[in-house]
């Protein structure tokens, strides 16, 4: 008799487990989701007769064993994606750089001052673990470039560098810091330990790994993936259930019930694939509240209409500069292969904004501002015109762990092992869709 296994979560985590589990002939798979559709965030919303990704929602980097079964889902409708990226800091934009690049920075001695302090830094590497991530960007930057980091990380996410645990990091694109033109990088990156922490851009640097990073191309954006995979996976006899909400999780000796506010179903193991803890503990009767202690940042999230060919050929510019209203815009409806026949297609942007603020409170405000932000980056042409915006509101976007959040989690996990033989809650620090793929190979061990 098959083992029956339950997955609840049909984002990309709960995919990746499923993926990995049907190497098994044993095990019988059901995904459980609360959402209508199945991807979760991957899902793209509807808007002006477009599917919008919510964000920038590629295959990037991805082994290839896992773009085979992306590739497979499509029938083959996929390309890949040759990134080209951009970053905006000081009033200046880098190409082929997707971090913050401090070597627009006007003052030299503020350079020079970085230098110092990095080489300081390279002959005393410190020994201590960083308890924030505005430590980490010292320990890693020194004291003059994590100042100006840590401004960086207010502008995006809304809090403070110093608020975090320093394992935020993993969900930045401030991993690594330049400061100085790439032959002036690529010579400090000889020292070992200003190698782990300094960046050059790519083409300065070469190939560094064998991923590759694909994306649908049948105009459907992730969306078309998301309901494509539904029928994939139930082609290999993964059943699916959607907008059922669990209310509570009951274990036995003999297995698992879980009863939704619809259904009721028996399983062997119960893996949960979703990021929401509090309605695990709240489905378990486990007190502790982890979701309290992530913050989710507030974005604004504007999709603006305008000719194809007034849009610059690139991926996407992420913009650190603090003053801008700007965060990370995509040229999404060209790397989705969508214009209409009338020439028109989008791009999207990711505006940091407060909720409450004026932005939040009347969003559609937003629409002119930040349409001449990205002209004044490039990333559309001077001339070209507003066919039309919509800014949505996303109360929570990335959610970072704020101070006790390691130690919170640590302690549920714990009740939960404890607790229950057959409910199986996982480390959720991969953030990276590689990542996910890699740790959902481990799972096969933890419900054999």
């Amino acid at each position: 008799m098959k083992k029956r296994v339950m997955i609840v979560g049909s984002g990309f985590r709960g995919f990746c487990d499923a993926l990995h589990l049907l190497d098994n002939p044993d095990v019988e798979i059901h995904i459980l989701d609360s959402a209508p559709f199945f991807g979760g965030v991957m899902h793209s919303l509807d808007i002006q007769g477009f599917s919008v990704d919510k964000g920038v929602h590629i295959f990037d980097s991805i082994p290839v064993a896992l773009a085979d079964v992306v590739t497979e889902i499509m029938d083959g409708q996929v390309h890949e994606i040759d990134f080209v990226s951009a970053s905006a800091f000081n009033n200046k934009v880098t190409p082929g750089f997707s971090l913050p690049d401090l070597a627009s920075l006007d003052d030299s001695a503020v350079k020079e001052k970085i230098r110092a302090e990095l080489l300081a830094l390279a002959s005393n590497v410190p020994s201590t673990l960083a308890g924030t991530l505005q430590e980490l960007f010292a320990q890693r930057y020194g004291r003059t470039a994590a100042e100006i980091f840590s401004a960086i990380f207010q502008k995006v996410y809304g809090i403070s560098a110093s608020e975090v645990e320093a394992t935020a990091i993993a969900q930045t694109s401030m991993g690594r810091l330049k400061f100085l033109d790439d032959p002036d990088m690529l010579d400090l990156k000889k020292d070992p330990f200003l190698d782990t922490v300094l960046a050059a851009r790519r083409k300065a640097v070469g190939k560094v790994d064998d991923f590759v990073s694909i994306y649908p191309s049948d105009g459907d954006a992730m969306k078309g993936w998301c309901n494509r995979a539904v029928g994939w996976l139930k082609s290999k006899g993964v059943r699916i259930t959607l907008g059922q909400k669990i209310t509570t999780i009951v274990e036995t000796d003999a297995n698992v019930t879980v009863h939704t506010d619809k259904d009721v179903f028996e399983v062997d193991t119960l893996i949960w694939s979703n990021d929401s803890l509090r309605a695990l503990g709240a489905a378990l009767d486990i007190p502790g509240d982890v979701d309290g202690h992530q913050y989710g940042t507030p974005m604004l999230f504007a999709t603006l209409l305008t000719q194809a060919d007034k849009v610059r050929d690139l991926t996407y510019l992420q913009n650190f500069d603090p003053d801008q209203l700007t965060y990370r815009s995509a040229a999404s409806g060209r790397f989705s292969h969508q214009v209409r026949a009338d020439g028109v297609s989008f791009v999207t942007c990711e505006c940091p904004a407060e909720i409450g603020s004026a932005y939040w409170n009347d969003p559609e405000s937003l629409g002119a501002d930040v349409w001449a932000e990205i002209k004044e980056l490039g990333v559309v042409d001077a001339d070209a015109e507003l066919v039309a915006a919509d800014i949505k509101r996303i109360p929570v976007s990335f959610k970072l762990a704020k101070l006790g959040y390691a130690d919170a989690f640590k302690t549920f996990h714990a009740d939960v092992a404890n607790r229950h033989d057959k409910v199986v809650l996982r480390d959720v620090v991969p953030f990276f869709r590689r990542d996910i793929y890699l740790d959902s190979a481990h799972l096969s061990e933890l419900v054999a």
